[in-house]
């Protein structure tokens, strides 16, 4: 370790500022089109002014009075690259150096700026167009967005990456065109105005644009679960259910089909407040009780259904039957209520004034529609969300609510009988147990008949505002609690695993025999995949146990098993050949280690090459040392105390615990299974033990793989090199074929070229190597192995979405370090950084 100081902040800020450098360098050599388009938009917006007054950019703005009717056709392409105001034109920045950016990898730069320019122009023509149809028909005006010419830089972009979406991979085409149409039909049948109109259609041309230029080209297959993919489906449709009355309230009331629906979630109706007199009074002065009473509070109260709702999607998405609870009850509440609403009197829907009555219609299909299809689609697929809590959870949530809820309705019970006098009007018992009922529920799910009393002032009116938002938090926050507490299936019959294994099995095969380890199996039980289950990330442990022409269909069982219980599935430690199959599949991968394998047939150690392996063999020989094959159980209780203190030795030297999942400990040593290689000095001391894991082919063991090594400290040089050789020697002797000495973690092949542009999860796995190496010298190790001139077979970790790649990351470190504490993960720390001193 040397004791040369870090270098100097000011040292290192020009190398930060170099790679920054490089790194936009490269950014732009790659994305020209859209650096070009984000530049363009902000230049449009500060030349025209509207980054800081948005009213006078509306003379470049397009639409069917300004392009058609006033003849400015060259609106159709200004409005194409002039924000309506800053806050437009730092979103179509940011849209344009992100989404636009991938599609243009996609594409290539000329046809992104091809396709920026044909999509955007048609988009506004045919907008236009259909916009300018619509008005003509009096039913339909009242939804028609008012005559503003439209400004959106957006235009463009969606329909160039519907477009690019065509030669995406089959995960990112899904992916882009159900995110982008759901948010695209979100923004044009709620919020309503004209330029969600023109997106929506421009993003139209660009999937049929898109399509007829990706004519012809190959498509990976990629298998995908069926379950995932309804589980996604209909999360998405909930959140834009959920979301969407969010939407129209931001945008002002909304004036889309569907925006009808936001009466529903605000505090009080102004229109019914200005008819009031004509209308029942009782719906009077519940409205007026809502809007003396209105505040953050209330309005939190109003949209507790869609906030419910986006929670429910979220679960959903996961599988979770809890989600699909909450999210069928919410959606049935929200299609009843109205209809009981409109049957009792107190939603009145006036005709429009030609008393077509199409005003009915989109109500209709907005409230009571749309809820109740989904519905119907939730229940149809309800075996789908089979992702269960465990009883225990359940139980503590119905404790959780009952109590808040008692706690909740007492205190505000209490506080509003000793604050009557904030009332309006004398209060009866009933009276305040009738508020106190109400004040949990929405204030459009609450029509309560006759006057209702509320009160004006004090913490009476205080507690009526927020104890049914803190009620309702409390149930968020516990549903959400819920999808983390999830019933795992049983580890699976370990004893079917090693009957497989016997059949046949790769060099590290064995390790999914280890505690810890889950078991999945085909419905033939001719196949298997060990799995550590960390989270909610499943990592498969080495190749799947398969016959042959068997591996894709183990992998597409496994996949599908997981996504059924709500898992991230990830392949760990995979050779080429299961790399293959799930490449052909369409997942991705990166490399996390490289296994050293030495061929024993016609080895020897004659030649120079091996004198460093030589060398300490003969000089260990010399001096007495000998190579004593055992198993634990064989130990005597001397030499099993011996063992056990050389490793718990080693673990003191360290400032974390034994890792796992892929490295054995003492626990491992004491299978039958696994032979151990003692090196025995004179004085019947043990200096060293290793361990080797056997593998098979054809019920025969072929081949032996090294685990544990460990030495004393005090203890003479070359020891592992000596055991190493006789264990070579004598399983070659035994007719073994193949000496693994297993998988060296996070390390690189020394014949592979590092890659300039990383993907994230191997930039973390290199991350953790360096920070692992002061305390377990993963990369001194690896050197080590090469004295044995080995053969380098890398090993991957496969996974199929980038987005997933945090989660796998943080599982993969977890699963190597199980029981690291907070202060132990410091002491590496702060081992990791002296070692780089």
């Amino acid at each position: 370790m040397s004791e040369t100081a870090p270098p100097a902040p000011a040292a290192v800020m020009p190398s930060r500022l170099r790679a920054v450098g490089a790194f936009l360098r490269v950014y732009l050599a790659r994305n020209p089109v859209a650096v070009c388009t984000a530049v363009l938009v902000l230049a449009a917006a500060a030349a025209t002014g509207s980054l800081w007054n948005g009213d006078g950019a509306f003379v470049w703005g397009a639409g069917p009075l300004t392009t058609f009717a006033g003849g400015r056709w060259w609106t159709v392409l200004t409005a194409l690259v002039v924000p309506d105001s800053a806050v437009d034109a730092l979103v179509s920045a940011l849209l344009a150096l992100t989404v636009l950016a991938y599609g243009e990898r996609l594409l290539g730069s000329r046809r992104t700026a091809a396709l920026l320019a044909v999509t955007g122009v048609a988009g506004l023509l045919v907008g236009i167009g259909l916009h300018a149809a619509a008005w003509t028909l009096t039913d339909l005006r009242p939804v028609v967005a008012a005559e503003v010419p439209v400004l959106d830089p957006t235009t463009p972009i969606a329909g160039t990456v519907m477009a690019a979406s065509a030669f995406a991979t089959t995960l990112w085409r899904r992916r882009l065109r159900l995110v982008g149409f759901a948010l695209l039909a979100l923004f044009a049948l709620y919020a309503g105005d004209a330029d969600s109109w023109y997106r929506l259609t421009a993003a139209g041309i660009g999937l049929v644009g898109g399509a007829l230029l990706a004519r012809g080209r190959e498509r990976r297959s990629w298998h995908r679960s069926s379950t995932r993919e309804a589980r996604t489906l209909l999360a998405l449709l909930v959140a834009v259910v959920g979301s969407g009355p969010i939407v129209a309230l931001v945008s002002g009331g909304g004036r889309g089909p569907l925006s009808l629906v936001v009466d529903a979630y605000t505090q009080y109706d102004d229109a019914l407040l200005a008819r009031c007199g004509t209308v029942a009074a009782s719906v009077c002065d519940e409205q007026v009780a809502l809007l003396m009473t209105r505040g953050a509070g209330p309005a939190l109260l109003a949209v507790t259904p869609l906030v419910l709702l986006l929670v429910a999607a979220w679960g959903l998405r996961q599988g979770r039957r809890a989600a699909w609870i909450v999210a069928v009850f919410v959606l049935v509440a929200s299609a009843v209520l109205p209809l009981v609403s409109l049957a009792n009197g107190r939603l009145r829907i006036d005709p429009w004034v030609d008393g077509s009555g199409a005003e009915y219609v989109l109500w209709a299909l907005a409230s009571v529609g749309i809820p109740l299809a989904l519905t119907s689609a939730l229940v149809i697929a309800r075996r789908r969300f089979s992702v269960r809590s465990t009883p225990r959870a359940a139980r503590a949530v119905a404790v959780t609510l009952t109590t808040a809820f008692l706690l909740c309705a007492t205190t505000l019970f209490v506080v509003e009988a000793i604050g009557k006098r904030a009332f309006d009007r004398d209060v009866s018992v009933l009276d305040l147990l009738g508020v106190t009922l109400r004040r949990f529920l929405p204030p459009s799910f609450t029509h309560p008949g006759g006057s209702t009393a509320f009160p004006h002032s004090g913490p009476a009116l205080f507690a009526y505002q927020w104890v049914g938002v803190l009620f309702w938090a409390i149930v968020v926050a516990a549903i959400l609690w819920l999808y983390r507490r999830v019933q795992r299936p049983d580890a699976g019959d370990a004893g079917r695993y090693r009957e497989l294994l016997h059949r046949g099995s790769d060099t590290l095969g064995f390790l999914g025999t280890w505690e810890g380890n889950r078991h999945w199996y085909s419905d033939d039980g001719e196949c298997a995949v060990a799995y550590r289950l960390v989270g909610d990330v499943a990592l498969a442990v080495a190749d799947p146990l398969a016959p042959a022409g068997r591996r894709p269909e183990a992998v597409r069982g496994y996949t599908d098993f997981c996504v059924e219980h709500g898992w991230i599935p990830a392949f760990y430690s995979v050779h080429a050949d299961t790399l293959d199959d799930l490449v052909e599949a369409g997942w991705l991968h990166v490399p996390v280690g490289v296994e050293t394998v030495m061929d024993l047939p016609g080895l020897t150690f004659a030649g120079k090459s091996w004198q460093k392996v030589r060398q300490p063999l003969t000089r260990a020989e010399r001096e007495g040392f000998t190579a004593v094959w055992s198993r634990w159980h064989e130990l005597s209780v001397a030499q099993a105390s011996q063992v056990v203190a050389i490793d718990e030795e080693w673990v003191a030297d360290r400032a974390l615990p034994e890792m796992g999942f892929t490295l054995g400990s003492l626990d491992e040593l004491r299978d039958r299974d696994v032979r151990l290689l003692l090196a025995v000095g004179p004085d019947d001391r043990i200096e060293a033990v290793t361990s080797w894991m056997p593998s098979w082919t054809d019920g025969e063991i072929t081949g032996w793989t090294l685990d544990f090594m460990r030495r004393r400290s005090d203890g003479p040089n070359g020891m592992m090199e000596f055991l190493i050789a006789k264990a070579a020697l004598h399983l070659q002797a035994e007719g073994a074929t193949v000496l693994s000495l297993s998988g060296a973690p996070l390390a690189d092949d020394p014949g592979e070229t590092a890659d300039e542009d990383p993907a994230p999860l191997r930039a973390l796995l290199r991350w953790l190597a360096e920070v692992l190496e002061p305390a377990y010298g993963f990369a001194s190790l690896f050197r080590f192995k090469g004295k044995f001139r080995p053969r380098y077979r890398p090993l991957a970790l496969a996974y199929r979405d980038p987005l997933q790649l945090p989660g796998i990351g943080a599982a993969v470190g977890r699963a190597y370090l199980p029981d690291a504490s907070r202060r132990e993960m410091v002491a590496l720390a702060k081992t990791a950084w002296e070692g780089r001193r």
